[in-house]
């Protein structure tokens, strides 16, 4: 059975099978670095039963006052374990400690160009629209 726990330090020299896959977006270490040491609650992986990762989100808390809000900074599986659900796993926790940790009830994720390929293929997770 897959366990989510905190993202270590150490998983930066883990994560190659998630992040050089083409539809994930990286970053260079001290951005990794600064996530870790400034929101570690928002920052996740789920590890296979033979400690290969498989998936994480990373996030942060931003706004002002009324506007205060979890934000997504990345969520991604590796190509071997999608469509297994864990993206909507690592949301849903994200979300959650958005609300247990700032008292939040909104969570945003914004996608930059060229996010063409994701808009022409919704999450099946995804609700529909009232």
């Amino acid at each position: 059975m897959a366990t989510t726990r905190s993202f270590e330090l150490d998983d930066l020299f883990k994560f190659n099978n998630i992040n050089l896959d083409v539809l994930t977006e990286t970053y260079n270490t001290s951005f990794y670095y600064t996530y870790l040491a400034t929101w570690p609650e928002y920052f996740k992986v789920i590890e296979a039963p033979s400690g290969r990762l498989m998936s994480y989100v990373m996030g942060k808390s931003e706004g002002k006052r009324e506007l205060w809000h979890g934000h997504v900074t990345a969520v991604t599986v590796a190509p071997e374990y999608r469509r297994l659900g864990l993206a909507k796993q690592l949301m849903q926790g994200l979300e959650d400690t958005s609300e247990r940790v700032y008292n939040v009830s909104l969570t945003s994720l914004t996608l930059l160009p060229p996010c063409h390929f994701f808009l022409r293929f919704p999450l099946a997770s995804m609700p529909d629209s009232p």
